[in-house]
């Protein structure tokens, strides 16, 4: 097993967060009235103590979202899909360990907030596994759904995007893990943006 200094980890660490971003994002599920989709796109700050800090773009797209709800009547799932582009920096810190595919799952920090009162959401999203290419950046794309979600105060409800969580294997050509094996890193929002996904109203 290749032994890993402790620069090789954080910088594979860093590229973990960046690539699963896309699982670690969320939302709420559908409704009352007709089935609506949203997309949003935000930049999370994630470290690379090689290469610096990294801002990392984040395309978030949900389908099957209310366009209205009922107090007292539970919302189904959503389908949430989230595409991250890994930067081409990342890619070498991969080559490092010999990685040729990742794949993991994710958690992510969402808010609904009914009415003023703020109800977190955690849905269970799978990051594929994805084929690091040999040089220059790559897409990564988690998939999942949200568990659903009974609201108990009319009025405008909110559904906001925050931090999160990702767990990810960088597997070899073989599919043996490589010497940083599986782990979890975190993913920070970078301030100073609208991070509202989509708003219904509940009556």
């Amino acid at each position: 097993m290749l032994k890993l200094n402790a620069t090789s980890r954080r910088v594979l660490g860093g590229f973990a967060t960046a690539a699963a971003v896309a699982g670690t994002i969320l939302t709420a599920g559908a409704g009352v009235g007709q089935a609506a989709t949203a997309s949003l796109t935000l930049v999370y700050n994630c470290p690379f103590p090689l290469i610096g800090s990294q801002d990392m773009s984040v395309r978030i797209d949900v389908a099957n979202l209310p366009a209205s709800a009922t107090v007292g009547t539970p919302i189904p799932a959503t389908n949430v899909t989230a595409t991250a582009t890994v930067p081409a920096a990342a890619t070498l810190g991969l080559a490092l360990v010999g990685a040729k595919t990742v794949e993991g799952t994710a958690k992510a920090q969402t808010t609904v907030n009914n009415a003023g009162t703020a109800i977190p959401v955690t849905p269970n999203l799978v990051v594929a596994k994805t084929n690091v290419p040999s040089s220059g950046a790559f897409n990564t794309v988690a998939t999942g759904s949200t568990p659903p979600l009974t609201l108990t105060k009319a009025g405008l409800t909110t559904i906001s995007i925050g931090n999160f969580s990702t767990t990810l294997t960088p597997r070899k050509a073989d599919g043996s893990t490589t010497g940083l094996g599986t782990f979890t890193s975190n993913c920070t929002l970078k301030a100073g943006q609208a991070t509202k996904l989509y708003e219904f109203t509940v009556s």
